[in-house]
C-alpha cells in the first residue's frame, strides 16, 4: 500500500522542480488553458443542442378512483339534467369580494384559492349556474394538512353559498343521487323540472 512518503517521492519524480516550479511553468498554464477551453467548448455545444422547449405530454384527466366515481355520477347527472365539470380551480368558481377587503389584501385571498381544485362540479346546462361541488375523499383526507385544506375549502363554498358534498367510495348510484338531491337547491331543481315539462 503506498505511503505518504512514496506519494511525495512519486510527485517529486514527476515534477523535479517541485510544486513551485510547476506553477511557474508556462507549459503547465498552457495545459490548464487548453483544458478550460475544451470544457468551455463542451458546455457551449451542449447548451446549443436542440431541446424540446415544450416538454409536455398528455396525461389522464382522472385517476382510476376518480374515473370509477365518474362512471357512477354520469348516469345520475344525465337523469337529472346536470352537466359535470371536472377539476376546476376554486378561483374559477368563486371570486374575492373586493369591496369588503382592503385593496392590498386582494392577492393574499386570491393566492389561497388559485391553486386549490374541486374534483367535480355540477352545473345547470342552460343557465350555467353552479349547482354543487363534489369532493371525492379518501384516507389521505384524514391527515392534519388535508383536514386544514378541506376545512378552508368548505368555508369558501359556504361563504359563496355553493353546496359542497364530500363523498367516500364505494357508493351506490341511488345513494349518490339522494345525497345530491339533498344538496342541490330544490327551487332551482323545480325550475328545471318545469322547463323540461314545457
Amino acid at each position: 500500500m503506498p505511503t505518504l512518503t512514496n506519494c511525495a517521492a512519486a510527485l517529486t519524480d514527476l515534477f523535479p522542480g517541485g510544486l513551485r516550479a510547476l506553477l511557474s511553468s508556462s507549459r503547465f498554464w498552457l495545459m490548464v488553458a487548453v483544458l478550460l477551453a475544451v470544457v468551455l467548448i463542451i458546455v457551449t455545444v451542449w447548451q446549443l443542442l436542440p431541446r424540446n422547449k415544450f416538454p409536455f405530454t398528455k396525461r389522464k384527466l382522472l385517476t382510476d378512483r376518480e374515473e370509477s366515481f365518474y362512471r357512477i355520477l354520469k348516469p345520475v347527472c344525465q337523469k337529472n339534467g346536470w352537466m359535470i365539470l371536472m377539476k376546476l380551480r376554486l378561483a374559477d368558481l368563486v371570486e374575492v369580494k373586493t369591496g369588503e377587503i382592503p385593496k392590498n389584501d386582494y392577492m393574499r385571498y386570491f393566492n389561497r384559492i388559485k391553486a386549490k381544485h374541486t374534483d367535480f362540479v355540477l352545473v345547470d346546462p342552460d343557465s350555467l349556474d353552479i349547482l354543487c361541488g363534489i369532493e371525492l375523499d379518501d384516507p389521505s383526507h384524514q391527515r392534519a394538512d388535508r383536514i386544514e385544506r378541506d376545512q378552508f375549502v368548505d368555508n369558501v363554498y359556504q361563504a359563496a353559498s355553493i353546496p359542497l358534498l364530500h363523498v367516500w367510495m364505494p357508493i351506490e348510484k341511488e345513494q349518490l343521487e339522494e345525497l345530491l338531491l339533498e344538496q342541490i337547491d330544490p327551487i332551482s331543481q323545480k325550475d328545471r323540472d318545469a322547463a323540461a315539462m314545457e
